[in-house]
């Protein structure tokens, strides 16, 4: 059964629930220092958690050479490891960065993975699995992925639908693009230096991409070569649980090979959620530049048209189209830059793309900002379950300086919002930006920021109501004892757009198998609240026990009769389907059950469960 929008607008009060006490600041002149002090903290890397915490990595050169430091906050933003992180690893690094990875797996584990010269002078790969408790599950040195003298840069990696973690690079000496697997252990599954695919003869491939796809396996994309003389074209392959190429016979699938994509190009991917991946990417034809996206299934076919659909077609040049796939439509909205001719003024459009490729948007998508003076660089995007945001860095041209905005777009192209928001207005320069949302629409984000010298860790959260620091859902059971804790059971919080299971039981087993349960919603709690009003005969303990009395029945917005219990420790079950609309965000609502024992001479003819505390919100 749904809560049906309606219902819920009969449920809004005047006075709108405080939210949990947040770290996350409200105002986009302070934001959140993750980590900070001497030195630089660059390169952040951010993954959520399932309880709506997240992890964030970067590196640190605070005590001279990079370290790789990690922290964890809570979905408040509290941090949950000393201020400025633990040290993941302090080995030898380059002075010179080069891009790495980091996931969440389905432990709530982070898992890192990147590069340091710890074994010679060249890069190999390093595997690292840190625990909620910031425990190293595989040694303080993690797992070495490659051991050789070849420069391997970039790695990437996944967690498998097996459960496996799948880490993917380029061997810039043999020309291979290298995939291994651990087991959860950190046990490799390959032997060290993984699985090799040979590139085109003579081409060095860069830049790979993975996402997870069907029965274990992965599926991989990288740029041809990455000389300034080769075809830059981009290809593809499915590598099975065991190591094997399994799309075009083995050979690698070109995916777009019209012209090349600039030479520091990183196209993007993201997974489809059916096994398959959407994948964009920008190029030009002669001095014009263009945007597209690419769709393949899970059997290795072009959804599109071969060398993938433009974002727009208008005379505008395209660059860096950032996507949010929506896996219940297969479309995918995707935020991308305009620049004029001469690229001397920048703009921010946006367009969707059905299952099969077309422009919902018109054939010029949605123009955020016109094209004009001021310079939007890096957008970023995040897809929440009624369409996504996009992060943009704001700067002038030819300065440093910059802001950080945002923008929302429903699944029809509308935003909701009167203007652009400004996540951080502070006047500083702004890089490297990464981006997530939940499905309810509360962002995360995180850049290094150089408001201070150096540079910063810096964090932020917006809902897709606007609001910095948005309320986060929350569920809070409440009573004064008389009715049994466990009596009334609500399984997670009542996000937008979430799925909620409420549960009623007698666990002290004094009523009837088959007793009827009932549910009631109100919009506000007794008086006296979290205590209730005893009710004589009305307490599970039976012997004409008092009850307790939670909600205010004459606020009573809604009723459910629940399936039969049947007995201790076998609930009954209401799940709930919490509708998105941001007109409920911080909304109170109380919940409150009774079993009814219909049988002759029943001891607790009606017992009182405990009682529930509703926010509605991120």
């Amino acid at each position: 059964m749904r809560i049906h929008a309606s219902l819920l607008s009969a449920a809004v009060v005047a006075v709108v629930a405080a939210s949990l006490p947040a770290q996350w600041p409200s105002s986009p002149s302070t934001n959140l220092s993750v980590a900070d002090g001497v030195g630089e903290q660059v390169l952040p890397k951010i993954a959520a958690m399932r309880d709506g915490g997240s992890y964030v990595g970067w590196f640190d050169n605070r005590n001279g050479g990079y370290e790789v430091r990690l922290q964890r906050l809570d979905k408040n933003g509290v941090e949950q490891w000393a201020h400025n992180g633990i040290v993941v690893s302090n080995n030898p690094q380059s002075t010179s960065l080069v891009d790495w990875d980091l996931v969440c797996d389905s432990d709530d584990h982070c898992v890192l993975t990147f590069t340091d010269t710890r074994a010679g002078g060249d890069l190999d790969c390093y595997a690292y699995r840190i625990t909620p408790a910031g425990t190293q599950l595989w040694g303080a040195n993690g797992v070495a992925l490659s051991n050789n003298v070849d420069f391997e840069a970039n790695p990437r990696v996944v967690e498998a639908s097996d459960g496996d973690l799948v880490f993917t690079w380029v061997n810039s000496g043999t020309r291979t693009v290298r995939v291994q697997r651990l087991d959860r252990a950190g046990t490799l599954r390959f032997a060290q230096d993984g699985v090799g695919f040979a590139g085109d003869t003579g081409a060095t491939p860069g830049f790979v991409q993975m996402v997870a796809s069907d029965s274990g396996s992965v599926i991989l994309t990288w740029m041809r070569a990455t000389s300034f003389t080769a075809q830059r074209h981009l290809h593809a392959m499915k590598f099975d649980a065991l190591g094997n190429a399994v799309w075009n016979g083995g050979v690698r699938l070109p995916i777009f090979d019209q012209a090349s994509v600039p030479i520091a190009h990183q196209h993007k991917m993201q997974p489809d959620g059916l096994g398959g991946a959407f994948v964009s990417w920008h190029f030009a034809l002669g001095t014009a530049f263009s945007a597209r996206v690419q769709r393949l299934d899970s059997a290795g076919l072009e959804v599109f048209a071969h060398n993938g659909v433009d974002l727009s077609t208008n005379t505008n040049n395209k660059f860096d189209p950032a996507m949010a796939v929506d896996v219940a439509t297969q479309s995918v909205i995707a935020y991308f830059n305009e620049r004029n001719a001469t690229q001397s003024q920048w703009g921010i459009s946006a367009q969707r793309l059905d299952a099969a490729g077309n422009r919902l948007w018109g054939a010029s998508g949605v123009t955020l900002v016109p094209v004009g003076s001021i310079n939007y660089v890096a957008p970023q995007a995040a897809a929440f379950c009624n369409g996504a945001m996009g992060f943009v860095f704001e700067q002038s041209l030819g300065g440093t300086a910059g802001a950080l905005r945002a923008f929302q777009l429903d699944f029809n192209g509308v935003s909701s919002w009167a203007a652009p928001v400004y996540v951080s207005n502070v006047v500083s320069d702004k890089l490297r930006l990464q981006a997530m949302s939940s499905a309810s629409g509360n962002a995360t984000l995180a850049w290094t920021d150089l408001r201070t010298a150096g540079g910063d860790l810096v964090m932020q959260t917006i809902g897709s109501n606007a609001q910095l620091a948005p309320v986060l859902a929350s569920s809070l059971s409440y009573g004064c004892g008389l009715n049994p804790a466990s009596s009334l059971v609500v399984s997670s919080s009542p996000s937008l757009c979430g799925a909620v299971t409420l549960s009623i039981d007698n666990p002290l087993g004094t009523q009837s198998a088959f007793s009827l349960p009932v549910l009631v919603m109100a919009t506000a709690p007794l008086a006296n609240y979290p205590c209730g009003a005893p009710l004589p005969g009305y307490g599970m303990a039976g012997g004409g026990a008092a009850g307790e009395l939670l909600v205010d029945l004459a606020t009573q917005a809604g009723s459910w009769i629940l399936p039969p219990w049947l007995g201790a420790g076998q609930p009954s079950a209401l799940p709930l389907a919490i509708p998105y609309d941001t007109a409920f965000v911080g909304v109170p609502l109380y919940f409150q059950g009774a079993l009814v024992d219909f049988a002759p001479g029943a001891q607790v003819p009606i017992g009182l469960t405990s009682a529930a505390r509703w926010t509605l919100g991120y």
